[in-house]
């Protein structure tokens, strides 16, 4: 591999010794590299530049100004302005897609409507529920709410209008007993 040019130059210059490139030694190529630049720079030393007049960095510095005033603005277009809001954009859609594709197999399982009599008290329906299952959150909250009746529920603002609280309240016996089965369902299948 050959010497880089900012080694040819910290040789040119002395700031580095030849004997520190080893590969120098046994590169034609390099050396005269190495010789054209060392009289490069002797040539160039050797010549008299004239000192500009002191007006000539004056109008000089006038000149640049000038010109860079003159010079228009860049017009900035449709792709320098959002230097963010594309990879937002992108990001966006991959998301997306992404999400679409995890629930592209998917399908709701079908909702039975079963009718029941009405007869049973949810109370009763949420004891016998309890007696089927091995939930313990459902056994504590059995417990807790046996001596509490639905009425009771809502005037003291545990089912507030519209929220789920108050949608499980009104339901049936047998509605209750599907909502139960489902709930199941879905722990078990999500490992819960």
């Amino acid at each position: 591999m050959h010497l880089q040019p900012d080694e040819l130059v910290d040789l040119a210059e002395g700031t580095r010794q030849e004997s520190s490139a080893p590969h120098l030694a046994g590169c034609a190529m390099c050396r005269r590299q190495l010789a054209d630049l060392r009289a490069m720079m002797t040539a160039a030393a050797d010549v008299e530049v004239p000192e500009p007049s002191p007006l000539f960095w004056d109008h000089f510095s006038a000149r640049v100004r000038d010109a860079v005033a003159a010079e228009a603005l860049p017009r900035r277009s449709f792709w320098t302005w959002p230097r963010l809001a594309i990879p937002t954009a992108v990001a966006a859609i991959a998301v997306v897609m992404i999400a679409v594709a995890v629930n592209r197999g998917r399908v709701a399982p079908p909702v039975s409507r079963a009718v029941a009599p009405t007869g049973a008290a949810p109370v009763e329906l949420l004891a016998d529920l309890q007696s089927q299952s091995d939930d313990t959150a459902l056994t504590l909250v059995a417990e807790l709410s046996a001596d509490l009746d639905f009425d009771s529920a809502r005037e003291a603002g545990l089912a507030a209008g519209g929220s789920a609280e108050h949608a499980v309240t009104h339901l049936s016996g047998a509605e209750l007993r599907e909502l139960h089965r489902l709930l199941k369902e879905e722990l078990a299948r999500s490992g819960a």
